[in-house]
Order: structure tokens, then C-alpha cells, then sequence
């Protein structure tokens, strides 16, 4: 019997939710609030009451979309950002009072295990048998090694984007010298040492998911170099790092491709996805857009198959 999921992803730097037909497993849609409900540079942060007014509205109106696509079952999760709210019971309780359903908090280890889940259900990469994957976020990234039909490896570290940004020290004028973006990627060196990347990337294939990675993909085809299979090329990654780098906040803006609420924190994304390419050797990332989102609804559909 036909069912159809919707799960609500409410992240750092966006809010997202898609919905999807359990029975054909496709995508029936998806929406994204551009809101930045966390600050940049903040390990934990206390929302003040327009905050949580913004991101439980935000919440609802995507909560409409998913009932408008039909969804009979609906999730909210919150991951990373909410995680480290210091009042996330005050969040929560206003979704709640505005949606009728409850926030779920889920852990580091959950998060990356869902987004494995997300990842191994993703057509394009069924047939591989071991997947390295990368979720790159703004509060952190998830790093996960797939065996088979088994996650053999699930972490969550405090290394994502709009977290880091104001650690990546530039000009007044934006631009980041070649010393900063050096100190910068140590600091995603020392943290990602238990992680073994070079042991996990043999034989793998290296799959980036996040919005920095699609991010890259659309400057790609701004440039007239869509990503062929989803490969978006290490060497091309490092020249718009280098590019980025050099440019001052302005001339960013200039750049095609490059989503408006992005700019400001994808030089830390490149840097990082930089530091990734060198630790795993990768010559290429995979890109793919299932993620948290798509590993929460296999999930339902399990609960739903043990629990009817």
C-alpha cells in the first residue's frame, strides 16, 4: 500500500523537506527556507525570541508543503544546529505549538548514520558496494563508510561550514591569504586524525553530499562544464578555492553559479572539502542529493513494515 513520508531537515544554515512516495520511492518534492537561524563561529548559541518565531514559521510553512504533496506521515528533525541550542526546549515547544508535532533531536553518530542511509538508497550509487560519503553541513559534517548494506563507520564532527567561518581569518576586505587557509586546514586536520581517511578511501567510491557540494556543481555548469555523472573533479574544486580565496567579499558576488547565501561560507566549505581530497587522495567527489532527509524515511518505512 501506497504511503508517502515527508521529513523537515532544519539545519544551520537552511531548513529543507522532502517528500516521498514509499511504494514507487519517488520524489513527489521538496522545498528549502533560506534562513539562517545559527550565527557564524558559534559552537552553541541561545536563540532570542524573533529567532525561534522565524525558524518555528519557517518550520510550519514547509510542515504546509509536505501536507500539500499529501504527506500522511511527517518528521521534523532537528540535527547539528539545534543540537547545540541552548534553548532548544524553547524551540521545540514552539513547533510544537505551531505544527502539532514534535522536534526529534537526533545525535552526531544517528545524523551520520541516516545520511548512509540516504546515500546507499540513492539510484545512481545502488551498485557500489563501498562508499566512502561526505555530508558537508553548517554545523558539521558527517563522515560514513558503507560496506555492502552495512554502515561500518558513522562520526559526526563540529566541521561544518557556518560553523567554521569565523574561524578562517581573512583581510578586512575578504580576501584569505595562503598563511590563513593553511592554519585553517589544520584545524580540520587535527579533528578528522580518528577518522582514518586514507585506510577508508581504498577501494571506495568518494561521495559528497551537503550544499556546498551542489554549490560546486552549479558553478560547474555555470561555466559551462556540467558535472558528467555527478563527478565534480578534485582539480576543480582547488581552483575554485584559489579563486574564492583571492577574491574579496565583493567580487565574490560576481561569481556565477554560486548560490547568494553561500558565499560568505564557502571558502571554509572548499577549503574543507580541499582538506577531505588530500587526506582520502581523491581525484574526484561523487555528488549526490540524498542525505539525512532520505535516510529518516527508509527508516519509517521499516518502523512502518515492523510496527503496521
Amino acid at each position: 500500500m501506497s504511503q508517502i513520508f515527508a521529513v523537515v531537515d532544519i539545519g544551520s544554515n537552511s531548513l529543507k523537506v522532502t517528500v516521498v512516495d514509499t511504494q514507487s520511492m519517488k520524489e513527489l518534492g521538496r522545498s528549502t527556507e533560506s534562513i539562517r537561524l545559527f550565527p557564524s563561529g558559534v559552537n552553541s548559541v541561545k536563540l532570542d525570541s524573533e529567532k525561534i518565531e522565524l525558524g518555528a514559521q519557517a518550520v510550519s510553512r514547509l510542515v504546509k508543503f509536505a501536507h500539500d504533496k499529501g504527506a500522511q506521515k511527517i518528521v521534523l528533525l532537528g540535527t547539528s544546529a539545534v543540537r547545540d541550542c541552548v534553548n532548544r526546549e524553547d524551540f521545540s515547544a514552539r513547533i510544537t505549538e505551531l505544527c502539532g508535532m514534535p522536534l526529534t533531536i537526533i545525535s552526531g553518530e544517528v545524523e551520520a548514520r541516516l545520511a548512509a542511509q540516504g546515500v546507499r538508497v540513492d539510484p545512481v550509487y545502488a551498485n557500489y558496494r563501498n562508499i566512502l560519503a561526505f555530508d558537508l553541513g553548517g554545523g558539521s559534517l558527517e563522515v560514513s563508510k558503507l560496506h555492502g548494506k552495512k554502515c561500518t563507520f558513522a562520526r559526526s564532527y563540529p566541521l561544518g561550514s557556518v560553523r567554521l567561518t569565523s574561524q578562517l581569518q581573512s583581510r578586512s576586505d575578504g580576501v584569505i591569504d595562503e598563511q590563513h587557509q593553511f592554519n585553517f586546514q589544520l584545524i580540520i586536520r587535527s579533528q578528522l586524525k580518528d577518522a582514518m581517511l586514507n585506510e577508508a578511501a581504498k577501494d571506495s567510491l568518494i561521495v559528497g553530499a551537503g550544499g556546498a557540494f551542489t554549490a560546486i556543481a552549479l558553478y560547474l555548469e555555470a561555466l559551462g562544464e556540467a558535472p558528467v555523472a555527478g563527478r565534480l573533479p578534485a582539480l576543480r574544486i582547488r581552483e575554485l578555492k584559489d579563486r574564492m580565496c583571492k577574491l574579496t567579499s565583493e567580487e565574490r558576488k560576481q561569481l556565477k553559479g554560486i548560490p547568494p547565501d553561500r558565499l560568505d561560507i564557502m571558502p571554509a566549505a572548499l577549503l574543507t572539502i580541499c582538506v577531505l581530497a588530500d587526506l582520502t587522495q581523491a581525484e574526484a567527489f561523487y555528488l549526490t542529493h540524498h542525505g539525512v532527509r532520505q535516510g529518516m524515511i527508509q527508516l519509517l518505512m521499516t518502523e512502518d513494515v515492523m510496527h503496521p
